[in-house]
This record gives structure tokens, C-alpha cells and sequence, in this order.
């Protein structure tokens, strides 16, 4: 891991020391703070509050779950359309033409066994890391996302100086069904420090978003994907083509949240002492050179 990605973790991380983060993969008991008028993409104050789904609406139709519930952040069941988030309508209408227009294309291409390019691995990166920034902003409605970005910054701005070093891990998932009538839908993850990590099972694909060192972390069930350091004109040409690794949903369940968690845990500890010289060199306690 190169000294550029630390400091781009740094630089959210250290306000989430003490955060964890569950969705439909885990028994939720934290309660539901009550919201102010602020847009949790953008934090600005809301003239007109509006609310839109965290989960979006074509994910809800295709895994076939309007009329069934999922475990929301105040500790109940719900049906996943009354699920809803403070959002503005400007971080709504570019978070929805950027990441979920087009994420909703490559989800049915991996599905199909079509694959998906560089490009398209970017924007599944960037959709997971929104997804995840809204669930800790849910957590800790009061809490600071960031000193230097806010959630909808954090997943649009280019990431150029640590593009290559980023992950896609997929796996599809054979009997995603399982016997229900719905597909999965949910995130999987388990961070206490690190801003990186982001895993689910979403319809019929199983996925982690990590960083490179920590790919031998990855169980053989997935294939995976490292993204190239920079866009190029071959960024949209289908490179990936993710196999099927797991035969039905609860074993791609089971086995995406026990490797995110480790992958996450790995990476909280193995940098813990390069975030503390950092912090150090932040705050002006050492002479950097």
C-alpha cells in the first residue's frame, strides 16, 4: 500500500475510530437519532427537506422485494421503499445520474455473464462506497464524515492518485433464490476504522471492494479485479468476468461478511501505527523532511 492511499484513508478514517456499521446482513440495536434538516451527501442545511430511498429504487425491483421487509437502522423490520434518507435534490439528481443509472446496467451484465470494464468496476466501487458512507451517516446522524470531504465528495471526485490500487471482488452466486421469492439485498460490512472496505450480496452477485495487499486475504470463490492506475480508452472495453462461486445465498452470506470482516480488521490494524505518524505529522508533533 503506497503512502498516497494511506493518506487518502487517513484523511476519512480518523473520524471513524469508534464507528461500526451493519445493514441486512446483521441484527441491528442501535437507535435512530433524529434527524436534522441536513442532506447527509452534501451536509447542507435543507430549505426543503426532502427524503429518498437508501435503497434504490431499481435495486428494490430487481431483487423482487417491494412487498417484503428488511432490518433498518433503528432495530426494525421494514419494507425497504419506507426506508429513507435526507437527501437534497441536487445530490440526488447526481448521485443517481453518475453511480445509479449506470450501476444498474453492470449489475444486470455481471449477472448475465456479459462482464464489466474497467470503467464500470470503478463505478461499482464508487456505488459500494456511497452506500456504505450513507449507512455511517445514519449510524451517527451527529458524527463527522469527514474534515475533508463530505459522503457525495468522497464517491465523485476523481481518485486518480490511488486508482490502482483498488479491488473489485465478485462472486456470482448459483441459487441466489434459496427457496423465497425475493433476491438479496444487503451489505455485509464490519468497519471500525477504515473507509475502504464494502461488502454484500446484491441479487445474484456476491462482492468486496478492497485494496490490493489484501488480496490474499480473498477466499477462492471470488474473482477479482485491480483497477488500472489510470482511465484510458480501453477503459470501457469488458475485461472482467466474474465465475460463480458459491451455490446458494446464505454460503455467499456467511462466508463475504467473515472475509470482509477479517480483510477490514487486517487493514484497521496492519496501518493502525502508520495512521498515528500521520496524525503526528498532521498535527506538527514531528519534522517531515
Amino acid at each position: 500500500m503506497t503512502l498516497r492511499l494511506i493518506k487518502y484513508i487517513f484523511q476519512i478514517e480518523m473520524q471513524r475510530m469508534c464507528f461500526k456499521m451493519f445493514t441486512f446482513c446483521f441484527e441491528l440495536n442501535t437507535k435512530m437519532k433524529k434527524f436534522k434538516k441536513h442532506c447527509i451527501g452534501c451536509d447542507k442545511k435543507m430549505k426543503n427537506p426532502t427524503k429518498e430511498h437508501f435503497w434504490p429504487k431499481w435495486l428494490i425491483k430487481h431483487t423482487k422485494m417491494e412487498k417484503h421487509k428488511i432490518a433498518w437502522f433503528n432495530g426494525k423490520r421494514i419494507p425497504p421503499l419506507t426506508a429513507t434518507i435526507p437527501l437534497c435534490a441536487e445530490c440526488n439528481s447526481e448521485l443517481g445520474g453518475k453511480l445509479e443509472d449506470p450501476m444498474k446496467n453492470h449489475l444486470i451484465d455481471i449477472e448475465s455473464g456479459k462482464g464489466i470494464s474497467d470503467n464500470e468496476a470503478e463505478i461499482f466501487i464508487r456505488w459500494a462506497w456511497k452506500m456504505e458512507g450513507f449507512s455511517w451517516r445514519l449510524v451517527l446522524p451527529d458524527g463527522n464524515y469527514s474534515s475533508v470531504y463530505t459522503v457525495k465528495d468522497r464517491v465523485l471526485k476523481k481518485i486518480d492518485q490511488i486508482r490502482g490500487e483498488l479491488v473489485l471482488a465478485i462472486a456470482l452466486v448459483e441459487d441466489a433464490y434459496e427457496g423465497r421469492e425475493y433476491l438479496p439485498m444487503g451489505l455485509c460490512n464490519f468497519n471500525e476504522v477504515n473507509a475502504i472496505i464494502v461488502s454484500g450480496v446484491i441479487g445474484h452477485v456476491a462482492f468486496i471492494v478492497l485494496t490490493e495487499d489484501q488480496i490474499g486475504k480473498l477466499p477462492i470463490n471470488y474473482s477479482y479485479y485491480r483497477l488500472n492506475p489510470l482511465r484510458d480508452n480501453l477503459g470501457d472495453a469488458k475485461l472482467f468476468y466474474p465465475a460463480i462461486g458459491f451455490k446458494t445465498f446464505r454460503q455467499a452470506q456467511n462466508l463475504t461478511r467473515d472475509a470482509a470482516q477479517l480483510i477490514s480488521y487486517s487493514l484497521d490494524k496492519e496501518k493502525g501505527d502508520i495512521f498515528k505518524q500521520i496524525e503526528r505529522e498532521e498535527n506538527g508533533n514531528v519534522i517531515v523532511y
